[in-house]
This record gives C-alpha cells, sequence and structure tokens, in this order.
C-alpha cells in the first residue's frame, strides 16, 4: 500500500499576484452620473436612497452634500452600523472639513457634540429623534451609511425608528449596496415622511470581485487549487479511515482465540 504524505509535510502555495495596470488620471476628478444625479437631486431638497456596488464612490455623495450644507452654516448627522467606522468617519471627516467642525458621539465616547457635523451610531440618533429633538433643530440632513442593515432582524429597527421619527424637516440620504426591494423601501419611506423620495441605482461594480479560498495552513488559492486541495484532503481522510479499519479488525482477530 502507498503511503500518503500529510498536508503539513507539503509545500505551501503562494498566493497568486495578478498585475494590474494603474491608469492615473489625467485631469480633475470626473463624477459618475449615478453620483451627479444623486447630488443634483439632494442639492434640490429631496431625500435621495443610493444604492450602489462597494467600490463605486457613495461616500462621495455625502462629502459634496456635508461641503454644501456647511458652507450654508447648517448641520448634518452621519449614521453608521458600527463603532470602529464612525471613528473612521469622524478622523475622515476632521480632515476633511477641519476638526472643529467635527463631533463623534457613541454609547461610551463624545468628542465636541456641539460640532455642526456630528458622526455618530444609528442607535445613537434614534435615541436623539426621542430625547433630544431641540438638538437636531438646525440639523438640515441624516445620513444613514450602510442602510441595508433596514433589514437586519435585530438591528433594523433603529434604523426604522430612525426614518419614522426623524424631524420633518430633515432630509434624508440613504447609502446602501445594491439591494433587490430598493423601490419598495422608497415607497414606504415617502409614506411615513409624508415626501417624494428619489431613488438613484447603480449596478456597474468599478472595483471588481475576485473570489479566493483559504487554506487550513493559511494558502490563499485559488478555484481550481482549492479543488486539488479538498480531493487531496478527501484522498488522506480515506486512507486514514482504510488504516485505522484495518487496525481495527486486526485487534478483534488478535482478541478471537
Amino acid at each position: 500500500m502507498v503511503q500518503k504524505k500529510e498536508t503539513g509535510a507539503r509545500g505551501k502555495r503562494r498566493p497568486r499576484r495578478r498585475r494590474s495596470k494603474i491608469v492615473l488620471p489625467t485631469g480633475p476628478l470626473k463624477l459618475d452620473r449615478f453620483q451627479e444625479e444623486a447630488i443634483a437631486a439632494l442639492l434640490e431638497g429631496y431625500t435621495v436612497l443610493v444604492a450602489a456596488p462597494t467600490g463605486t464612490g457613495k461616500t462621495l455623495i455625502a462629502e459634496k452634500l456635508l461641503e454644501h450644507i456647511l458652507a450654508a452654516g447648517k448641520g448634518a448627522v452621519y449614521t453608521s452600523p458600527i463603532k470602529a467606522l464612525s471613528n473612521q468617519k469622524f478622523r475622515d471627516f476632521g480632515q476633511l472639513f477641519g476638526p472643529e467642525r467635527v463631533g463623534l458621539i457613541t454609547g461610551d465616547l463624545s468628542i465636541n457634540e456641539r460640532a455642526p457635523l456630528l458622526v455618530m451610531t444609528t442607535e445613537i440618533f434614534r435615541n436623539w429623534c426621542f430625547a433630544n429633538p431641540e438638538e437636531l433643530e438646525h440639523t438640515s440632513h441624516v445620513i444613514f451609511d450602510e442602510m441595508h442593515y433596514l433589514d437586519d432582524p435585530e438591528r433594523g429597527t433603529a434604523w426604522e425608528e430612525s426614518i419614522i421619527f426623524a424631524p420633518p424637516h430633515m432630509k434624508i440620504l440613504g447609502l446602501s449596496a445594491t439591494v433587490p426591494n430598493i423601490q419598495e423601501i422608497s415607497s414606504w419611506m415617502a409614506e411615513v415622511r409624508g415626501e417624494v423620495v428619489k431613488v438613484i441605482e447603480e449596478r456597474c461594480r468599478a472595483v471588481p470581485l475576485e473570489i479566493s479560498w483559504i487554506a487550513p495552513g493559511g494558502d490563499v488559492l485559488d478555484e481550481e487549487e482549492a479543488r486539488e486541495e479538498i480531493a487531496e484532503r478527501q484522498e488522506i481522510r480515506r486512507w486514514r479511515r482504510h488504516r485505522w479499519n484495518e487496525m481495527t479488525a486486526a485487534g478483534w482477530e488478535e482478541l478471537d482465540y
């Protein structure tokens, strides 16, 4: 019988690196069609939902809106589903608009809470709508990042209640990855808010997805390598089971005399 090598004795595969051609921009930044449409609708005073794949530039829409709001001397709230993302946006907006104009409010941290632009988790904003609505009198917009959390079975109610109970004078910008029922969501928002909701969709993925598999040893594999890895591990498992059966049978024979 040919004995199989253990997987640990096999040399590790190195991740394949694909060389990509880097194209540098030759002129000023040109907005995509969906970005231009979303920004135009926001500046016209509409509540807007933007559904686009990750990496297509949804945050740029929010930045352009915030630039306009701050220039007009008004306030805005930017919500995110997790504290880590809130902290990141707080740093990013501080560098973009100036640290004195940006505040951060989470469950355990409060920084510059009188700033015109406040970054907070969605649950905190929902609580403000109930307990501190007067703090939002000069806030013209609320931006919901990762708005597809509306469908989350455990936390989705925070988004629902935030949309329902946000002060009537506030407009909403919802940013989300592509969702199949965006029109249904917009119809519900239009009904509970009593206003027109514009939907901007983008289907083209600017950053293509590449699927890889990680083996138990940490190797990064493509599909062909992953299939080879699975077949080899299955073969080793069959061989071990066969040897175990042989040893068990031999043991019973020795005891049966």
